[in-house]
């Protein structure tokens, strides 16, 4: 262990934390209980939703903070493999015998690699020291509540699955999380947003975010009976499905069975059309999820009589719940990390061992979300130029950009550390005026390449939330929606989707400087304090990480202009 400045007898404790084999591989960097450094294998790998060892990641975390494999105390894993193993064998061998045959093989596969984590992260790092692994939801819900202003709090995981469970619902309090109610595979609200996102014609892991969009454009009442069948609330305050609507417990080529197309009709083939039956049917699945998430928020305040709620798992990903949830006040506040699905198991597993399993007192509350890789001005000079591009360096870039945008420019917008998390905040991302009334057409066609029907969010200046949406509350990591007030709906066209509402960013000087000044700036031209921001990608690729990356996606769609650091080039 180092030694810190300030005394012999204090040591600087560095956990490092990986995920990988299931989606979404990631490192994570811990320096006496703060985050310092974490990232996706994605971003370097431009594979999405990458699954493999994260080499790139783990790179980036120990080159940040100047260390060598030999400086990391402890290396945490987001799973228990003995769990997964044991819960694999009960499951396909056991209680679903022989019908879950077909997907025994895959998954036995996945917990075969899992079995294999603590030699693969020996051998490629040449690593000696302690490897903890943490459950997966416990490792969730960590990353939740030690990365909160909170004292203690009522907690929700839910996604897929872990090792087994796909939802915990616990009491935090005292560095300690007690489970109180948990829901197993194949009961899963996870899993079924996933079924019904691979029935509507879109792939199940990568875009149930697509079918959260379409549900605006549906009207749930032809479905929403049918759905209540399928997800039975329980007076425990949990849920279960009617496993007779699905195939994905015993096969994941087919994820719904014969039943679900006798209730719902034939599948939809991918990037064929959508018939309004579609869009109904996402429609109806999205309120069965908010009812079942309702239902869990009740119980929780009731379980605990708690203030304060902190949401994990991919499931929080869903905005539009969130948003409803928080709306309905029934915890003071409500908390979800930028990384809130498993790309944050990087940062939940070593948070857990440092607090749950050391009992370290000594919290450090998420300050930012840009804990990635950033580049200096003399590596994007180079770069720039080894693409032989004319570029020139801005004296007031924040000013330069916000008149493009005013002037109805779409830019691509590169700066500091990346982000961690799905959502593009500021840093990598794409940037239009919100008052073009044609600019989802022009972002889905010349920019994005992707569905017309999916909405575009606003960063919005945060001392100006509340002349602009129905709720006043700052949500800087794009994770809730808000009703946009109807008066001022038709002056942001390109950030109101169907239904009037918005997946809103918001910015303050704290957490954003350089981007809050561009939205001043463009509300000092313009009146509105918000600009669209999309993720800096295109349709089926990761956000773009380096300087190579933003460049050749510039030049391989119809932004406008590229600013890096004070650095614009135009087409």
């Amino acid at each position: 262990m180092r030694q810190t400045k300030a005394t012999e007898e204090e040591k600087e404790i560095y956990i490092l934390g990986i995920n990988y084999v299931g989606a979404d591989a990631s490192a994570s960097l811990l320096k006496n209980a703060r985050i310092i450094a974490s990232a996706m294998e994605e971003r370097f790998t431009r594979i999405k939703k990458d699954r493999s060892f994260p080499t790139n990641a783990i790179n980036f975390c120990l080159k940040y903070a100047n260390l060598t494999i030999e400086d990391i105390d402890l290396v945490t894993y987001y799973m228990i493999p003995e769990d997964l193993f044991n819960n694999l064998v009960i499951h396909h061998l056991g209680k679903y015998y022989p019908k879950s045959i077909p997907l025994f093989t895959s998954t036995l596969n996945r917990a075969l690699k899992v079995n294999n984590v603590e030699k693969e992260i020996r051998e490629r790092l040449n690593y000696h020291g302690k490897i903890y692994f943490c459950d997966h939801h416990l490792a969730h819900i960590a990353s939740s509540f030690f990365l909160s202003e909170f004292d203690d709090a009522a907690a929700i995981s839910m996604d897929g699955l872990g090792e087994i469970a796909s939802t915990f619902i616990a009491d935090v309090e005292n560095n300690e999380i007690k489970v109180l109610k948990r829901v197993d595979f194949p009961h899963s609200l996870g899993m079924l947003y996933n079924a019904v996102t691979h029935y509507l014609g879109f792939d199940a892991v990568q875009d149930p975010g697509k079918v959260m969009g379409l549900s605006s454009y549906g009207d749930p009442k032809k479905y929403i009976d049918e759905f209540r069948k399928i997800v039975i609330l329980k007076e425990d305050g949990t849920y279960e499905l009617d496993l007779s609507y699905f195939e994905f417990p015993f096969r994941r080529d087919v994820w719904i069975s014969d039943k679900f197309i006798k209730v719902f009709g034939p599948r939809r083939e991918p990037d064929s059309h959508l018939e309004k039956r579609y869009e109904d049917v996402a429609a109806a699945l999205q309120v069965r999820l908010e009812d079942v998430y309702f239902h869990m928020v009740e119980y929780a305040k009731k379980a605990t009589n708690k203030d304060y709620l902190c949401l994990s798992g991919g499931v929080a990903l869903n905005s539009v719940a969130n948003g409803r949830i928080l709306k309905k006040e029934i915890f003071k506040d409500i908390y979800i990390p930028p990384a809130c699905g498993d790309d944050g198991l990087s940062i939940g597993a070593p948070l857990y061992y440092n607090f749950c399993v050391l009992k370290n007192k000594k919290r450090y509350p998420l300050e930012t979300p840009y804990l990635g890789p950033e580049y200096s001005d003399e590596e994007i000079v180079k770069i720039i130029k080894k693409f032989n591009l004319k570029y020139y360096k801005s004296d007031n870039v924040c000013k330069e950009t916000a008149k493009l945008i005013a002037d109805n420019k779409i830019i691509g917008w590169f700066q500091g550390r990346m982000e961690i998390g799905p959502r593009a905040l500021g840093n990598r991302s794409i940037l239009a005026n919100p008052a073009l009334n044609n600019v989802k057409e022009l972002l889905n066609s010349r920019v994005k390449f992707r569905e017309s029907f999916r909405p575009f969010a606003p960063s919005v200046l945060v001392e100006d939330v509340k002349d602009w949406f129905e709720y006043d509350h700052p949500v800087p990591y794009m994770l809730f929606v808000f009703k946009i007030n109807e008066d001022k709906q038709k002056l942001v066209p390109g950030i109101t989707h169907i239904d009037g509402t918005g997946r809103l960013q918001t910015v303050s000087k704290t957490t954003n400087e350089k981007y809050h000044k561009l939205i001043s700036e463009f509300k000092r031209l313009t009146g509105i304090p918000m600009v669209v921001n999309t993720s800096f990608n295109i349709k089926g690729e990761p956000i773009i990480e380096s300087p190579v990356n933003a460049i050749k996606c510039f030049l391989g769609n119809g932004l406008d202009y590229l600013v890096m650091s004070d650095f614009v080039i135009k087409k």
